[in-house]
């Protein structure tokens, strides 16, 4: 949903507001009525990169010349945007728990199929051994 701008006539006081094109005309409330001047503001792009922006990246090499190339390249190189140290230390973590997850899942696999390819006389004697 786009963000207006509203503007109070009686004490001057400026407010944005978040509301659905169809109710772009449901202003805030400033000094007991409704604003009554809404004001175009300019909105929020994000342009791609100039040509003089263009880089070459230091996973994979290639010349990084717009937003789409460089999602690309980050996806290929298994990166992604530094997004300060609390947020790189709780990943780190998680990528950790997923790491372990998945290694006790195959280590339980490992013992399951060993398990299953055991002789019976072997169960029996394993089972005897831990009781």
């Amino acid at each position: 949903m786009p963000i207006y701008e509203a503007v109070c006539l009686k004490c001057g006081k400026y407010h944005d507001y978040i509301r659905s094109v169809s109710q772009c005309m449901d202003t805030p409330e400033c000094c007991g009525q409704k604003t009554d001047k809404r004001i175009l503001s300019k909105p929020m792009a994000r342009m791609d990169m100039q040509p003089w922006d263009a880089y070459e990246s230091p996973a994979t090499g290639r010349v990084i010349t717009s937003y789409a190339e460089r999602r690309e390249d980050m996806k290929a190189a298994g990166c992604r945007d530094w997004e300060g140290m609390e947020s790189e230390k709780h990943n780190a973590t998680r990528q950790k728990q997923y790491q372990e997850a998945e290694e006790d899942k195959q280590l339980d696999s490992a013992v399951r199929q060993a398990w299953a390819n055991l002789s019976p006389s072997k169960k029996a004697q394993a089972l005897a051994e831990a009781s």
